[in-house]
């Protein structure tokens, strides 16, 4: 998909600083031609509106709503750009925190700092698990970010070479996504996390060339975590029986199991949570309920997460093949849990809510982890 002149001018407007925020749902707009003239940007509750002729005359989003979304975008990584110098260095080789800067290294990705131990007198950088990469770590942490809050490939690619100078090619950035969502999805694999006694279930279509697929998504009522998620060609019984599997392995033994799950009228989940009750020691509670509804029996919570899965699957024309659908529902499922902030916790991530890390985390932060880890395990 080729970037609309309005897209292109919206991202030249947001990276010259004219938006201005003046409430979470409410922004002014400078002109591409007037500096005088600002428009007012607002969020209806459905879709975001305008003051500017364009958007009168046409209804359509103009270069105003295309900067205003990419400035909430790029808004939202912010955080995750800070210094990490504050981090406690460990050498490589002994593992001793006694560490001194060295010296600098000049390559194609910039400057990067070589630090030396005093124990053994090994010298490193500090690339925090990006070693031999061209790029420089924060550039691949910002992409990934940027892709899972809403930016396609292509206009990531155009935000780095509008504000960092830097050209970096759609395909170099999917390949990112590739070998990182892997690294990150390891090491979220080892730390199940501690869940309420009542799961939600739900799922949605995605697009991939010339048809649909199934992404399913299990759901914590409680601490608001995405369980567990899985791709398939059919809403059968069969896959409704993967998913489960997916959300016993990845939750903790407690001395309170889940005893509810909470779906639509789909037939596939009432067989599958018949097959469940057969490996459990007590019987799982089947509660069916309409999607967003105002009553006991519901399951808002999955169908509002769902919202989110489709707020940013539509802005894909499609995905290219079965492992792309893949590769998106692992790196949706680590971004919803890790990174981003849920309203209903008071701005914390799921996973702070339920014990699995302490603060709201980057991918640069993830990242990080996984390698240490894996520098540990193979130590």
């Amino acid at each position: 998909m080729v970037l609309s002149r309005r897209e292109h001018k919206g991202i030249n407007l947001a990276a010259e600083s004219n938006v201005q925020e003046l409430s979470q749902d409410r922004f002014l707009v400078g002109s591409e031609s007037d500096s005088s003239t600002n428009y007012e940007v607002c969020w209806t509750g459905k879709k975001w509106t305008c003051t500017c002729p364009d958007y009168t005359r046409k209804q359509k989003r103009c270069k105003h709503i295309h900067a205003v979304s990419y400035y909430l975008a790029v808004k939202a990584f912010i955080p995750a750009l800070k210094s990490d110098t504050e981090k406690k260095r460990l050498c490589p080789k002994c593992r001793s925190t006694k560490i001194a800067f060295h010296c600098w290294r000049y390559n194609k990705s910039g400057p990067v700092k070589r630090f030396r131990c005093k124990r053994c007198g090994k010298t490193f950088s500090d690339r925090n698990g990006f070693e031999g990469m061209k790029n420089q770590a924060k550039i691949i942490a910002t992409a990934l970010d940027l892709y899972f809050r809403g930016l396609s490939l292509r206009k990531i690619s155009e935000h780095f070479e509008t504000l960092y100078k830097v050209k970096v090619s759609y395909t170099t950035i999917y390949y990112w996504l590739a070998k990182y969502v892997e690294i990150v999805e390891n090491l979220t694999q080892r730390a199940p996390v501690t869940t309420g006694e009542r799961l939600a279930a739900d799922e949605t279509l995605v697009r991939l060339k010339g048809r649909h697929l199934v992404l399913w998504g299990l759901l914590d009522r409680e601490t608001k975590v995405l369980v567990a998620e899985h791709i398939s060609v059919r809403r059968s019984a069969d896959d409704a029986c993967i998913l489960l599997d997916k959300g016993r392995k990845n939750t903790k033994d407690t001395q309170s199991p889940v005893s509810e799950l909470t779906t639509d009228g789909l037939e596939s989940y009432t067989e599958a949570i018949t097959r469940e009750s057969t490996k459990r020691t007590k019987p799982l509670i089947h509660v069916q309920g309409p999607g967003l509804a105002v009553g006991k029996v519901s399951n808002n919570e999955m169908e509002r997460m769902m919202g989110t899965i489709k707020e940013r699957t539509k802005l894909i024309k499609h995905f290219n093949s079965d492992s792309g659908a893949q590769l998106f529902s692992k790196g949706f499922r680590t971004h919803y849990n890790q990174c981003r902030g849920h309203m209903a916790l008071g701005g914390k991530t799921p996973a702070q809510v339920a014990g699995v890390s302490e603060k709201k985390m980057s991918w640069l932060d993830l990242i990080s982890r996984a390698q240490e880890k894996r520098r540990q395990g193979s130590g």
